[in-house]
C-alpha cells in the first residue's frame, strides 16, 4: 500500500478513535462528575445518575445511524462521516466547558445529557461511515487488514483516554482537569474534519451513483427488503459489547472493591490489556484474510463463549487477582479474533445503495440493546441468576447472537470492477 493510502487511511481513522475516547472518559470521569452535575445526599444515587447519562450515548446512536445513514447513502460517504466528525466536536466542546450544577442549577444535568445525546447521535454515522468507506476502498485482499485497523482504531482512544485519565487524575493536577481532556476529544475532531475534506468518494458509491441505482429512501428499502440482515448486524455488535465490558469495566472494578487495587494500578492494567488487544487485532485480520472471515469470527465467539461460565465460576470460588487476569486475557484473546474482521463482514452483508443505512442503524441497535441498556440487563441477569453468573451468561447470550450472526452467511457478492453491487 502506498505512502499516501496510508496517511488517508490514517485520517479516516481518527474519528473513530475519537468515538471510544470520548465513551471511555466519560465512564473513568463519572465518579467525578456525580457530584458536580448529579449533587445528592446519597452519593450513590448521584454516581447512578451518572452513570445512565453514560448510555444515553448509546441509545442515541441508532437515531443518529438513520440520519447519517441517509445522506450517506445518498450524497456520499465522505461528506457524511467528515459532517459526523465537525457536528461531534460541538458537544464534546461543550462538556469541557459546561457549568456545574452549583452555578446554573438543573440547567447543567440537562445540558450533559443533551451534550451527550448529541454525542452518541454523530457517532452513529461516524463508526458506520469509516467501516463503509475503507472497506469500499479496500483491494480483494486487504479487506479483512482494513478491517482490524479500524477495531484497531476503537482501541487506541480507549488507550489514550486511559491514559490521560489516569494523569489528570493525579493528586497534583486540578480538580478541572477532567474538562481539558474533553476539549482535546474536540479539537481532534475539528482537525479530523479539515483533513477529512480533501479525501475521495469511495469507489463503490460512485459506481452505484454512476449506475444510477442511488435510493430515494433507503430506509425504506432496508426494512422492506433487509429486516433479517438488520437484525444480522445488530447480533454482530452484541458479541462485541459483552466482552469489552466485562474485561475493560467489571472485572477491573472487582480489583479495585474487592481485592484493593487502587485506581492508577487498575489503568496500568487496562492499558497492558488495551496493548495486547491491538496485538491480536491485527493477527487477527491477517488470519481471518487466510482462512475466511466466517470460520475465524464464529469459532472465535464460539470460545468466548464457552470458556465465559468455568471462568466465573472460578473466579466466584476461588476468587483471586491472578484468577481475575487469567479471565482478562482470554476474553481479550477471543474477543479481538472476533471483532478483527467485523468491519469487511458488515460492509458485504449490505448492496452498496442501502449499505451505510444498513450499517448504521443495525450495527448501532446491538450497541444500544446491549450497551445502552448494559446496567439494567446486569441487574437482570444477578437477580435471575445470582451476581457471580451475571457476567458469564451476559457473555454467553451475546455469544450466541454474534454465532448465529455469522453462520447466517447471505453477504452480498462483490461485483465485477466496473459494475455497481446489485440492489438486491
Amino acid at each position: 500500500m502506498s505512502k499516501s493510502n496510508y496517511k488517508k487511511n490514517a485520517t479516516i481513522l481518527i474519528g473513530n478513535s475519537l468515538e471510544y475516547y470520548d465513551a471511555m472518559l466519560y465512564g473513568m470521569f463519572a465518579a467525578s462528575l456525580a457530584p458536580l452535575f448529579f449533587p445528592n445526599d446519597d452519593p450513590t444515587i448521584s454516581f447512578i445518575a451518572a452513570i445512565g447519562t453514560y448510555g444515553i450515548m448509546f441509545l442515541a446512536r441508532p437515531l443518529g445511524g438513520a440520519v447519517f445513514g441517509h445522506f450517506g447513502d445518498r450524497l456520499g460517504r465522505k461528506n457524511t462521516f467528515s459532517l459526523t466528525l465537525l457536528l461531534l466536536a460541538l458537544p464534546t466542546m461543550g462538556i469541557a466547558l459546561l457549568p456545574t450544577y452549583a452555578v446554573i442549577g438543573l440547567w447543567a444535568p440537562f445540558l450533559l445529557m443533551f451534550f451527550r445525546f448529541m454525542q452518541g447521535f454523530c457517532l452513529g454515522g461516524e463508526t458506520s461511515g469509516a467501516m463503509t468507506y475503507m472497506i469500499e476502498n479496500a483491494g480483494h485482499d486487504e479487506k479483512d487488514k482494513y478491517s482490524s485497523w479500524i477495531v484497531s482504531s476503537c482501541y487506541i482512544g480507549v488507550l489514550v483516554s486511559t491514559l490521560l485519565g489516569a494523569f489528570f487524575t493525579l493528586s497534583f493536577m486540578p480538580e478541572w482537569g477532567w474538562r481539558i481532556t474533553f476539549g482535546i476529544g474536540s479539537l481532534i475532531a475539528l482537525v479530523g474534519y479539515v483533513v477529512r475534506r480533501k479525501l475521495g468518494e469511495s469507489k463503490a458509491f460512485t459506481k452505484t451513483q454512476q449506475a444510477g441505482k442511488i435510493l430515494n429512501v433507503p430506509l425504506k428499502t432496508l426494512i422492506k427488503k433487509e429486516k433479517m440482515r438488520l437484525l444480522q448486524s445488530a447480533c454482530v455488535a452484541c458479541g462485541i459489547v459483552p466482552p469489552y465490558f466485562i474485561v475493560f469495566v467489571y472485572l477491573p472494578g472487582l480489583l479495585v472493591k474487592d481485592h484493593g487495587w487502587s485506581a492508577s494500578t487498575m489503568m496500568t492494567l487496562n492499558s497492558f490489556l488495551i496493548v495486547f488487544a491491538l496485538v491480536l487485532l491485527n493477527i487477527g485480520g491477517v488470519v481471518a484474510q487466510k482462512y475466511g472471515r466466517e470460520k475465524v469470527m464464529s469459532l472465535a465467539v464460539l470460545v468466548g463463549g464457552i470458556c465465559a461460565y468455568p471462568l466465573f465460576y472460578f473466579i466466584s470460588e476461588f476468587p483471586s487477582v491472578e484468577m481475575i487476569i487469567v479471565t482478562q486475557f482470554v476474553l481479550v484473546g477471543s474477543g479481538m479474533f472476533y471483532a478483527a474482521p467485523t468491519s469487511a463482514f458488515l460492509v458485504e452483508l449490505f448492496p452498496a445503495n442501502r449499505r451505510y443505512s444498513g450499517i448504521a442503524i443495525g450495527y448501532a441497535l446491538g450497541h444500544a440493546i446491549f450497551g445502552g441498556l448494559i446496567s439494567f440487563i446486569m441487574t437482570a441477569l444477578a437477580q435471575a441468576f445470582g451476581m457471580s453468573a451475571a457476567p458469564a451468561v451476559f457473555i454467553i447470550v451475546g455469544s450466541i447472537a454474534g454465532y448465529w450472526a455469522v453462520t447466517r452467511g447471505k453477504q452480498v457478492e462483490e461485483a465485477p470492477a466496473g459494475r455497481a453491487p446489485q440492489s438486491g
